[in-house]
């Protein structure tokens, strides 16, 4: 790490990072420089934004049973009727 800016590598940690904790004034400041010059960094956290806020939905839907998942006997057997009359 060099004395003031981050690589890649360091800012995606601290990106990372900062989900969990509040990061130090000095290291948002230079993850924030990263990332006004570096377009795949930058994308690297809007992705992980994203992932949170998918997470976060997810926790919120109901999950689906497996009663409620199964398929009738008869849609089975339609089912292997239209695979075995393929060629």
């Amino acid at each position: 790490m060099r004395h003031w800016m981050f690589r890649c590598n360091d800012v995606s940690q601290k990106e990372s990072q900062s989900l969990d904790a509040s990061l130090p004034f000095h290291h948002r400041m230079a993850v924030r420089m990263h990332l006004l010059m570096c377009r795949y960094c930058a994308r690297f956290r809007r992705q992980l934004i994203m992932l949170r806020k998918v997470s976060r939905h997810m926790d919120d839907e109901p999950s689906i049973d497996e009663t409620t998942a199964t398929l009738s006997n008869e849609t089975k057997e339609r089912i292997k009727k239209a695979l075995r009359a393929k060629p």
